[in-house]
């Protein structure tokens, strides 16, 4: 039996169906939103010195796998030339938090 994987990245629930990213220190923007049809796509954007490079993932059919996706923007994935970075201190909190 495979063990599943904790997600280390951070959402802050903005609405419903919306998340966006609170642990990213790189200088990438990241959120999960949900589709029309409830699939989960995770997005990424950077600002570069000629604009804004961006990255949709395809539907995941949960938060965690959209979240991994985000988290897997390093090498050959990365936006801007540099990986999205995340601190986290491994303090076993939930993945999302509601929006103060």
């Amino acid at each position: 039996m495979e063990k599943e994987r904790k997600v280390m990245l951070k959402l802050v629930k903005v609405s419903e169906g919306f998340y966006k990213a609170s642990n990213i220190v790189s200088d990438h923007t990241a959120f999960i939103d949900t589709d029309m049809l409830g699939s989960f796509r995770g997005t990424v954007e950077i600002k570069t010195e000629t604009g804004f490079d961006a990255d949709e993932s395809e539907a995941f059919d949960s938060i965690e796998e959209a979240a991994r996706w985000i988290e897997c923007r390093v090498g050959e994935n990365e936006l801007g030339g540099q990986p999205v970075i995340m601190s986290t201190n491994f303090d076993g909190s939930p993945m999302i938090e509601e929006a103060a």
